[in-house]
């Protein structure tokens, strides 16, 4: 008799379990508290589940400490809330508040970096947006290079990350540092290199370092994607045939910010960077282009273009020999004397 009302008694226990784990994950759903706010909190490290839910309760998230408490036990995750900054909806109930704090689905803030952005320009973005303060930004950028083909000795280098912060909109957790949010990037860059990019990568006469500074000056010249590849074409010539690639992009970086129109004292700056003054490459990337200027870098159209200039809709207009340049210029621009790749 006894063998025979045993697995009865097992069945009427775990009915009795899954009830109660039923009751306390759907039908405490703190709906009396249900405003429809959105309330923030931070779950600290070392908290204990006690501490957590009374909090909760001072935030009249939950209705009762003990409710939350048995049922983070019930659930077997009393010991897997994990800390951060969250966001929740009142009026959740404890068991969706459980599941939410113990997968570590913190709040977080959507941001963009701009395809061909500098490392400044991010800065002062997130400074703007309130992740991070512009100079933790940029320090955090200065010597971060968790990937080889990042590493440079070159001194003329400021930020060794320059070119490496990948354009995309990304989800920031709230209590993420300048050095997090500077490592999610370079991250987001490296996964971009597809097992084919960096096939056509390998192929390269050039480094992926210098591929990357082509590819900044591609980025910030082209303002029609389409064009990229023409305007790779006319930098590789030039590199080849040893003339100065005279990128206006390069003296923007040296002024440190985007300048209208660019004056011939703009040109005669001393720096390295300055490609009307010096031959080949700049010491690294002026920008962080997109995979798309990367791919017209390592797929050019070479022609016998060395000249270009952009019109009023930011079209280029590409030349063979100076004197075609100058009056493309004047035909577009009358009365400009300054132009692209000059």
């Amino acid at each position: 008799m006894r063998k025979k009302f045993l697995p009865i008694g097992i069945a009427l226990l775990l009915a009795a379990l899954f009830g109660a784990y039923w009751y306390l994950d759907y039908f405490n759903t703190n709906t009396s508290l249900a405003t429809g706010q959105k309330i923030k909190f931070t779950v600290t490290q070392g908290m204990t589940t006690s501490d957590i839910a009374t909090m909760l309760h001072d935030k009249k998230l939950i209705q009762t400490p003990e409710s939350f408490r048995l049922a983070a036990r019930v659930k077997g995750l009393e010991n897997h809330l994990q800390a951060g900054t969250y966001e929740i909806t009142a009026g959740m109930s404890d068991g969706e508040i459980i599941n939410i704090l113990s997968k570590g689905k913190v709040h977080s803030n959507r941001f963009a970096v701009p395809e061909g952005a500098t490392i400044n320009e991010v800065a002062l973005k997130l400074e703007r947006e309130h992740l991070a303060t512009a100079q933790a930004f940029k320090d955090a950028c200065r010597n971060y290079t968790p990937y080889i083909y990042m590493e440079t000795s070159n001194s003329d280098v400021v930020y060794k990350a320059e070119g490496f912060i990948c354009p995309a909109t990304y989800n920031v957790p709230e209590n993420a540092t300048a050095k997090d949010i500077v490592a999610m990037m370079v991250q987001e860059f490296n996964k971009k290199l597809t097992p084919d990019l960096r096939s056509d990568l390998n192929k390269s006469y050039l480094p992926l370092r210098d591929i990357v500074t082509l590819a900044s000056m591609v980025e910030r010249e082209a303002t029609h994607k389409e064009e990229m590849p023409l305007i790779a074409g006319v930098f590789e010539k030039r590199l080849q045939m040893g003339m100065p690639i005279q990128s206006d992009t390069t003296i923007q970086y040296i002024l440190g910010a985007q300048k209208k129109e660019v004056t011939y004292d703009d040109l005669k700056l001393e720096s390295p960077y300055n490609t009307y003054l010096n031959k080949g490459l700049p010491p690294g990337p002026v920008g962080n282009p997109s995979m798309d200027a990367l791919r017209a870098v390592i797929h050019p159209v070479m022609t016998d273009y060395l000249y270009f200039v952009a019109d009023k809709e930011g079209y280029h207009h590409f030349t063979k020999t100076y004197e075609e340049h100058v009056a493309m210029i004047q035909k577009l621009n009358p009365g400009e004397i300054i132009g692209e790749a000059q």
